[in-house]
């Protein structure tokens, strides 16, 4: 799957990636960049969690896209790096816009620029097409939060029940935020093919957020 990533496809998932992480550990960053250098682990925690939160969870809308013979391309948005950073500046790092770019998709004969052509795609369901797609992102969220929430339940490292912790918080996060049956989030897509699906998806999600940021 190598060619289907361009370099200047890679250069915005390594720009997204860091500037969401240095978001999300904003107010750390000023500490370890002030010499505090138990900072630095907060900051390489956020690195792993916005990698699983964020950047595979563009990759599972990506590689399910091409597997059902679409185009999908990684693109940065200017005006979600700027937000992500002024809101995390703003609020002291506890709140912030975590949108710097999406992946893009369309049918493969149309985007041929892009170098991908595939003659598998499925044309027989759109809106099945669109709901397969627009579960993966929410879905790999669901998954590392299930795993990160294991591993801190297990874990008597510091350093792993931090990454372990940072990384239930963002997968929760954003996956619920995802879930929202609100155009144009993946859960409007996904609620309105099929609530069953939907439902399997949102409500571990949602419940681990009620937990995490409501009731914990």
């Amino acid at each position: 799957m190598a060619e289907q990533f361009s370099r200047r496809e890679i250069l915005s998932i390594l720009v997204a990636w860091i500037v969401l992480s240095v978001a999300v550990s904003y107010k750390y960053v000023l500490g370890f960049i002030g010499g505090n250098a138990s900072d630095l682990q907060i900051v390489a925690a956020a690195s792993i969690a916005t990698a699983t939160g964020f950047i595979l969870h563009e990759m599972g809308h990506k590689f399910v896209a091409l597997r059902r013979g679409y185009v999908a391309h990684f693109q940065i948005w200017a005006w979600g790096i700027a937000l992500t950073l002024v809101t995390a500046i703003i609020s002291g790092g506890n709140f912030l816009f975590g949108a710097p770019g999406a992946v893009y998709i369309a049918p493969a004969a149309a985007m041929t620029a892009y170098g991908y052509y595939s003659t598998k795609q499925q044309e027989a369901d759109p809106e099945r097409e669109n709901m397969l797609i627009s579960a993966a992102g929410p879905g790999v969220n669901l998954a590392f939060a299930v795993f990160f929430l294991i591993v801190y339940e297990l874990t008597s490292s510091y350093v792993v029940g931090l990454i372990s912790y940072l990384g239930l918080e963002l997968n929760v996060g954003l996956g619920t935020f995802n879930m929202l049956p609100i155009p144009p989030l993946d859960g409007s897509k996904i609620f309105r093919k099929n609530i069953g699906v939907a439902l399997a998806i949102a409500l571990p999600l949602w419940v681990m957020f009620l937990y995490l940021f409501l009731i914990a």
